[in-house]
């Protein structure tokens, strides 16, 4: 949360997937939120985007049309308009860029444009478009961003019953501490993995 609070979210294509995703982040507080879409409203996003009107198709891109709607959802976030992204990503002050489709009316038409810039600038990068039923996401925050999280679950916990140190050994002349055995609870059973980060409480 401390993080997010300090963010600077770019938000690239405001179709469907892009103002849902524009809403729900200015909802969880950032502290700000720049919209990119420099294509004008077509009668066809109006079935996408619920923030569009018929009077706004032709005549304002689909970013103008929905910056005032987005500004009300949360008055501690700073919204705004962009039109040059790759001024804002080489300024230094954005963390994520979040592309949901490619801008035809823009010079990054491919994904791989985008991606590039932001590597070069020291900026996540995430790329997200769904096709009806289905959809793909690609992540890239550099060559030193480590997952630790290998399956996104909830942490969970259990009960320790017993922690059962084991006795010193002989190896090539050499003392070493036996394995320590950990028991939890006999009704629950645990699901953690060789390399996975445990942390003991209220011992």
């Amino acid at each position: 949360m401390g993080k997010l609070i300090k963010m600077h979210v770019v938000i690239v294509g405001l179709r469907g997937l892009g103002v849902e995703t524009a809403k729900n982040l200015i909802l969880a507080g950032p502290k700000a939120v720049s919209l990119y879409d420099p294509d004008l409203a077509r009668i066809n996003d109006l079935g996408a985007n619920f923030y569009l009107e018929e009077g706004h198709v032709g005549k304002v891109s689909r970013a103008e049309a929905s910056l005032a709607k987005l500004q009300e959802l949360n008055p501690y976030v700073k919204v705004d308009v962009i039109t040059d992204l790759e001024a804002a990503i080489k300024g230094g002050d954005v963390q994520v860029v979040c592309q949901t489709e490619a801008i035809f009316n823009s010079k990054f038409l491919n994904w791989d444009g985008v991606n590039k810039l932001c590597r070069e600038n020291n900026a996540g990068f995430i790329s997200s478009q769904t096709f009806g039923a289905w959809g793909f996401a690609f992540v890239d925050f550099g060559d030193n961003h480590i997952v630790n999280d290998h399956d996104g679950e909830a942490t969970k916990s259990f009960i320790v019953t017993m922690i059962e140190r084991g006795g010193l050994t002989e190896d090539a002349g050499a003392a070493k501490a036996g394995t320590t055995r950990v028991t939890v609870h006999e009704d629950k059973r645990h699901i953690f993995q060789e390399g996975d980060h445990v942390v003991f409480r209220e011992v």
